[in-house]
């Protein structure tokens, strides 16, 4: 953000107003709560009183994790899980730079607890911000890696959205928009890196993010998070390795919805919901491998032995609420195993 200038064309418009403002920017992908309570001591000697945040969803998770804690004292860890916050934030706006997060129109916030190696999920409607600014044009300066990644992460967000037990009218819709404009503009976005097809992703996004963030996700980003917090990996580069895995688990559960899905991205129904749901996860399988990044788990976990602890976290994430079919850490063990 910094060597793309946005940092700086910000910093502009504040002195343009005529705004006090003091800049952070020790965050990371899979943000620490170590840095979130180091921007939590500038916040409050700086006497701040408004979070802005730029970038990913690494630093738009910062900044939310910064605001909470100023206005709610004690640690990050202590807020995680749903609905713990008690009192308002401060005003917060929220500018992405990727099409794929969703942290800047999301009730979640991800932060990884460093000490216990967990990626922690906090949830609560007061980590939505007051402001989001999308434009696209940011999308420019991103790397092709980085507009599949989070390409990825959306698609992940509507799918599991729309087989989510908590899905509605409202949120499918949203869910099967992102879909299709995803699995149609996606690769040209970052083949080509034109600006109609990177607003089209931004439009995905955002509806990716208004359903996860009403319908939640399931078993893919439960296993995600743990991924992300023992290992630190790129979250976009997990969803390719797991989503058909989990897809493949639930199916049983929501054959009618992914037959659905089937219809969304193949354009046709097979002679059965079985066989179009298989075709489906098929079709994702191949989608996700041609936008690059690991296509095992074995390329992002090097000990087979590490699973049953990796497993036995995911099983304590919150997301797992939501997935359609019940999964103790067992059953994450056995689609881990089906993506190694």
């Amino acid at each position: 953000m910094e060597k793309a200038g946005w940092v700086e064309r910000v910093v502009e418009l504040l002195k343009k107003e005529k705004l006090r403002w003091v800049y952070y920017s020790n965050v990371s992908t899979n943000p620490r709560d170590s840095q979130v309570q180091e921007g939590v001591s500038l916040y409050r000697e700086q006497e701040a009183d408004v979070v802005i945040g730029l970038g990913g969803g690494s630093p738009m998770d910062t900044a939310k994790g910064i605001a909470l804690v100023a206005s709610n004292g004690g640690q990050i860890r202590d807020y995680e899980g749903a609905n713990r916050i008690s009192y308002p934030l401060p005003p917060m706006l929220l500018i992405p730079t990727t099409a794929g997060s969703g942290s800047d129109i999301s009730q979640f916030a991800v932060i990884r607890d460093v000490e216990r190696r967990v990626k922690m999920s906090i949830i609560s409607r007061t980590l939505l911000p007051n402001i989001s600014i999308v434009d696209p044009t940011l999308l420019l300066t991103q790397s092709e890696d980085l507009i599949a990644a989070a390409a990825l992460d959306a698609l992940s967000h509507a799918v599991e959205s729309y087989v989510s037990r908590i899905a509605s009218p409202f949120t499918e819709s949203q869910s099967l928009q992102a879909i299709q404009l995803i699995m149609k503009f996606a690769r040209r976005a970052v083949e080509s890196r034109e600006l109609e097809y990177l607003e089209q992703l931004s439009i995905a996004s955002n509806a990716a993010a208004m359903a996860f963030s009403n319908a939640g996700v399931g078993a893919e980003h439960a296993l995600a998070h743990a991924l992300g917090g023992m290992f630190d990996v790129l979250h976009g580069w997990v969803h390719p390795v797991l989503l058909p895995a989990v897809l493949r688990f639930n199916s049983s559960k929501c054959l009618n919805k992914m037959a659905v899905i089937g219809d969304t991205i193949l354009g046709k129904r097979y002679g059965s919901h079985q066989a179009t749901c298989d075709a489906a996860i098929d079709k994702l399988d191949e989608f996700c491998a041609s936008l690059g990044g690991a296509l095992n788990l074995r390329q992002i976990v090097s000990d087979p032995s590490l699973l049953d602890d990796l497993c036995r976290i995911a099983a304590g994430d919150v997301c797992l609420l939501t997935n359609p079919r019940e999964a103790g850490w067992e059953d994450l063990l056995g689609i881990c195993k089906e993506a190694w």
